[in-house]
């Protein structure tokens, strides 16, 4: 009977040392960390949407210099200065035309783009 019931606390004793192992073992689920995981995620998704922005708008701003091509998106009727004696431009010679890009009057070969001069609007 002695033996019996030392096999049974034995056993038992082993048992339970056995099953608190592997729940240990297991990783802990803690919602709260999974939401501060996302949160961290979107708000750097969202610094790299900003710094991509800033960058985007870096690049829309541009120093014309004479010599330079107008782009091709700039070289539009709705850039182009039809009125340049209102703005206190010289007439523009043959096959040049006026375009304002960015507060800036910009002399350009209708064909290739070329700038011949630039000017910097006052208003």
């Amino acid at each position: 009977m002695k033996r019996l019931i030392i096999t049974a606390v034995a056993t038992t004793l082993l048992a339970g040392t056995a099953l608190s192992g592997t729940a240990m073992a297991q990783p802990r689920h803690d919602d709260r960390h999974d939401r501060y995981e996302q949160q961290r995620a979107y708000e750097k998704g969202r610094r790299d949407q900003a710094r991509q922005e800033r960058r985007d708008d870096r690049r829309e701003y541009r120093r014309w210099a004479k010599g330079q091509r107008l782009d091709a998106r700039y070289r539009g009727n709705g850039y182009y200065v039809s009125d340049y004696r209102r703005h206190g431009l010289r007439q523009p010679p043959r096959g040049y035309r006026w375009q304002r890009v960015n507060d800036q009057y910009i002399l350009a070969a209708v064909a290739t783009g070329l700038i011949a001069s630039v000017i910097i609007a006052n208003n």
